[in-house]
């Protein structure tokens, strides 16, 4: 008799900021309740209220380490799981990386949602988010503990995040999927 090898599934969410990668993941999950969701940025919004934190201060490396640990239990301690994993991953290199600590930890799938919203859509949607400013607008909205960036950021962060992009299917994903979050969520198998 053949042993059927348990599916143990994690989705990482591939995007710059703006990208809808957040609100895609909220709809997947409605969608498809078997799923469990891990997010580095909730992890360090509960710790420290923000996911700007003072780049010196080793939140992002607090979020990393929760993150991983949580990854870990829930991969060694579950014989089928599917994970939708909402972690910045800029480069290959950090992609890779995080590839290869998946299966470490027992993944024995690994597949990139990648988004491909347009440029258009990044840009409006980036100035949503929580906790956004443009610069010119520090004069009026100065004390409300916001984050300031040029106009054109979520333009340059596109194309800068696209061209670190290119070689994707080269990053040790078994599929890459990709990804535009307006239309319906996908059904993960």
């Amino acid at each position: 008799m053949r042993k059927i090898a348990a599916k143990k599934i994690v989705y990482l969410l591939v995007g710059q900021r703006g990208a809808g990668k957040s609100h895609y993941a909220k709809r997947l999950l409605a969608k498809q309740s078997e799923l469990l969701f891990i997010s580095r940025d909730e992890i360090l919004v509960r710790k420290f209220g923000s996911t700007d934190t003072d780049p010196y201060g080793g939140a992002q490396w607090y979020g990393l380490e929760v993150m991983n640990r949580l990854l870990r239990f829930v991969l060694r301690t579950h014989s089928t799981v599917k994970i939708v994993l909402d972690c910045w991953t800029g480069s290959s290199k950090e992609r890779v990386s995080l590839v290869n600590k998946l299966r470490e930890f027992g993944a024995t799938r690994v597949v990139a949602l990648y988004f491909v919203t347009p440029r258009e859509i990044v840009n409006s949607w980036f100035w949503l988010k929580p906790g956004i400013a443009k610069l010119e607008e520090m004069g009026k909205r100065s004390g409300r503990n916001l984050v300031y960036f040029s106009a054109d950021a979520p333009l340059r962060d596109y194309t800068a995040f696209h061209r670190l992009a290119q070689c994707i299917n080269s990053d040790g994903f078994d599929r890459v999927i990709r990804i535009d979050p307006r239309s319906e969520p996908i059904s993960l198998d």
